[in-house]
């Protein structure tokens, strides 16, 4: 997917739905943005924001929904791309990713390493 010029990837078992554009709402002063999915409001995780760049206001192109254990949220980003599958051996622990949301990288294609988004660090 992609945040700004940011690519990143993601396990696709945490990956729920992929949906978009989407608005979503930035409830009072002090709480997070939610995003209401059949009856249910979602935390909004600006990948944007948590890339270091200007977030977004009240919604975005793409969402996707994931799942981190039992618990839902809904990440916002300008674009969700290609689905696929990444054999075990293209995804290599890194320790020079600058986003704290990641520690692994992974080789898709003809890109250069990609950073690989752990949704338990995104909280």
């Amino acid at each position: 997917m992609r945040a700004g010029t940011h690519l990143f990837a993601i396990d696709v078992e945490a990956a729920i739905e992929i949906r978009g554009p989407e608005t979503f709402d930035r409830p009072g002063s002090g709480a997070r943005p939610h995003l209401t999915v059949r009856g249910h409001a979602l935390p909004v995780v600006d990948l944007r924001q948590a890339s270091g760049l200007s977030g977004f206001a009240h919604g975005c192109p793409a969402m996707l929904l994931m799942q981190n254990g039992t618990e839902t949220f809904a990440l916002a980003v300008d674009e969700v791309r290609d689905i696929e599958s990444v054999p075990r051996h293209k995804v290599r622990p890194a320790t020079d990713i600058p986003f704290g949301f990641c520690s692994h990288h992974v080789t898709l294609g003809d890109l250069d390493e990609v950073p690989l988004i752990d949704p338990a660090r995104l909280r």
